[in-house]
């Protein structure tokens, strides 16, 4: 059973005020930055005015001005419409995904038992200090090595709680020590390196290249589709993390990128990957589709949580397999900002 500590009514308010603020900065920072690399500046004092109008009609309040203006920065132009970044996750996401259901996202070493034939199949986890195979039968350190040595292939170690590629760790198994694993202090999770399908590795073929697929539970209790992102490895990186300098583009439902390439500021970098040279925008990703109607599927079996960042790759053979999902961290912003509005305000707002 989890037990939840409620913050008094004062501390609630002390602690949201103090998030708000951090925000603001954070959102300041973003489009200051915006306005140095693309050297325009898109918000003048009338369209800040229109924002903050916006912003004080539609959210109470004209202080939440500053991610709407950040959109404009990076979309060109200001749309009504837009979900400010901080209300979204001070306001809303708070209340529609309860910390104690949203942080079962954290527990990597659990989606093979929860997400059964959709997630990767691990090869061993470390639970408590104790090792398991994918049955939960438990291994002694000398079985977990001849696992992993009869594997024969890189091997990728993965933390509970790591977020934004934290923690993450590629490497064959003959360099790996026992002792290291033993060093761990968090729940980890072993996967083999999975090979995805040739059109995503054409991309970028030392990075494992995916699908960010965003569902949002309607308040007549129905998952739907709010967006998706390709997501992918640039200058040799074998993640598509984009704090690590991956880069992202927007798909429609049939698999067709409908964007140029976007980097984790929300600046449209490119037309053409700088390592494959490949143009993205047109380009068609296999098993899109199957890999919403997934995703779907498995949020209608979770509902505690109505907002879910999936992350999703293409096999060999096609098949969509589930790599992560993220109920305590499920971005929006830049989608917002390039493909918004994506909400329906009057609906979520009322």
């Amino acid at each position: 059973m989890y037990i939840v500590k409620k913050l008094s009514p004062l501390k609630n308010r002390l602690l949201k005020k103090y998030r708000l603020k951090q925000y603001t900065k954070k959102a300041h920072g973003i489009r200051q930055s915006v306005i140095e690399r693309t050297g325009r500046e898109v918000v003048t004092k009338k369209v800040k005015e229109e924002i903050k109008e916006y912003s004080k009609e539609i959210f109470g309040s004209a202080s939440l001005w500053p991610w709407l203006a950040l959109y404009a920065e990076v979309k060109g132009e200001f749309i009504p419409g837009w979900l400010p970044n901080d209300y979204f996750q001070i306001h809303l996401l708070d209340k529609w995904n309860p910390r104690q259901f949203a942080e079962i996202s954290d527990m990597k070493s659990f989606y093979h038992d929860q997400f059964s034939e959709f997630s990767v199949e691990p090869l061993i986890m470390k639970v408590g200090g104790n090792y398991y195979d994918s049955h939960w039968n438990v291994l002694d350190d000398d079985q977990v090595m001849d696992l992993l040595l009869s594997n024969g292939k890189e091997i990728i170690i993965k933390q509970d709680g790591g977020i934004a590629g934290k923690g993450i760790r590629i490497i064959m198994p003959d360099k790996l020590k026992i002792k290291t694993l033993n060093d761990y202090e968090e729940n980890i999770v072993i996967q083999p390196i999975v090979k995805q399908h040739e059109v995503l590795s054409r991309i970028h073929h030392r990075s494992l290249n995916t699908l960010r697929i965003a569902t949002f539970i309607e308040n007549d209790g129905t998952a739907v589709l709010k967006f998706i992102i390709l997501k992918f490895g640039i200058a040799g990186s074998r993640l598509d993390k984009l704090n690590t300098g991956g880069g992202m583009a927007f798909l429609n439902m049939d698999g067709t990128v409908i964007s140029d390439i976007i980097d984790g500021f929300g600046i449209v970098i490119g037309h053409t990957h700088p390592d494959s040279s490949i143009t993205l925008k047109g380009l068609k990703i296999p098993s899109v589709k199957e890999a919403v109607e997934q995703c779907i599927t498995q949020h209608n079996k979770f509902p505690y949580t109505r907002f879910i960042a999936w992350d999703i790759y293409v096999d060999q053979d096609s098949k969509p397999k589930l790599i992560e999902w993220n109920a305590i961290r499920p971005g929006m912003w830049v989608a917002e900002a390039h493909v918004g509005p994506v909400w329906d305000l009057d609906s979520i707002l009322n």
